[in-house]
């Protein structure tokens, strides 16, 4: 071929052709977000806790978050809990959840080492699932000013009801002023 000559390739695209490209093209995108999805998926450290507390917070009665309160006051303790889709085995395998877990989700506050207040609800999560609760205390008007401790659990039933602990629990603080 001398550097003149031309050639001219032709495609002829119909529309059987098209929708199987684009058929295709669909396939190969569900697979990569799978992929994608599995890669920023919670994966447990172990069978017996999947369960995660991803998020905590203190906030007032229209779920302003705060940190310090007044006597009379409603304290919320919010908390969003992942469920794993996996658990690693031997820590180079993992097996999928496939069912849903039901949950206590429970907080307990302190003042001191003393509690002054314990409350609980029930929960069901699905693996891979996200799961908000949020639980009030009133702050009585004769209580102690200074600094509260917050602690959240996650059990699947009251420990001396034969329960398990389903993730790590979480402990944070708040202040009650004046």
């Amino acid at each position: 071929m001398s550097g003149g000559d031309e050639k001219v390739i032709e495609i002829v695209l119909d529309e059987k052709r098209i929708a199987i490209m684009v058929i295709s093209l669909i396939a190969l995108g569900l697979l990569f977000s799978t992929y994608l999805s599995g890669l920023f998926a919670f994966i447990a450290p172990e069978q017996g806790k999947p369960l995660m507390i991803t998020r905590y917070a203190t906030t007032d009665r229209v779920g302003t978050p705060k940190t310090s309160f007044t006597r009379g006051e409603m304290v919320i303790v919010n908390a969003t809990v992942e469920m794993a889709t996996a658990y690693y085995y031997y820590y180079t395998y993992y097996y999928y959840y496939t069912t849903p877990t039901k949950y206590l989700y429970i907080v307990e506050i302190l003042y001191g080492n003393t509690p002054v207040f314990i409350g609980f609800v029930v929960h069901e999560i699905s693996p891979g699932g996200t799961s908000t609760a949020g639980i009030g205390y009133s702050i009585p008007m004769n209580a102690p000013t200074g600094t509260y401790t917050v602690k959240i659990f996650l059990w699947s039933n009251w420990l001396d009801k034969g329960g398990v602990i389903l993730g790590e629990g979480v402990t944070f603080t708040f202040q009650v002023t004046g």
